[in-house]
């Protein structure tokens, strides 16, 4: 199965991660957002560390063929050049459990074998998030604080994987 990586560009993109963001609202309610909404998305599609140019930052719907299967933020040169930073892999709830998590990571590393290191930030509330990095591989580096566009800080916990 090859999941592939389809720019948000145009109106309808923002609606279809809307609703795939709607699809895991149990994501956005674990980690204190409340239920999301266009606002969300334009955040989400725009936030990057400011350090880094237009070009490093990729934000996107998963795809299976035709069909939608989640969204995935990720930064190349963050945080340090030879990183890759995965800032979102959201899957809604009907999509969990099918490989499609653990494809899209061997799918990064092939895309990218510059990057020596992946890094992710998981909220300390998302336990399944926590188990399935572990799983494939990542491995503490330190407790931590992100802060959302919203105002909103969230308790995260620093994983980091070596290639």
């Amino acid at each position: 199965m090859t999941v592939t990586l389809k720019p948000v560009s145009s109106m309808q993109d923002r609606k279809l991660v809307l609703d795939l963001y709607q699809g895991a609202a149990d994501y956005f309610a674990l980690t204190g957002q409340g239920y999301p909404s266009r606002a969300t998305v334009e955040e989400d599609r725009t936030a990057r560390p400011a350090q880094l140019p237009a070009n490093a930052k990729h934000y996107g719907v998963l795809m299976t063929g035709a069909t939608a299967v989640g969204v995935l933020d990720y930064v190349v040169g963050y945080p340090t050049v030879d990183s890759l930073y995965i800032g979102l892999l959201l899957l809604p709830v009907t999509q969990r459990r099918r490989g499609l998590g653990t494809q899209v990571v061997a799918q990064l590393h092939a895309e990218h074998p510059e990057c020596r290191r992946f890094r992710v930030a998981v909220a300390d509330a998302n336990e399944g998030g926590m188990q399935f990095w572990l799983a494939q591989g990542f491995r503490f580096v330190r407790a931590g604080q992100a802060s959302l566009g919203t105002g909103h800080t969230l308790a995260v916990t620093l994983l980091d994987r070596q290639w």
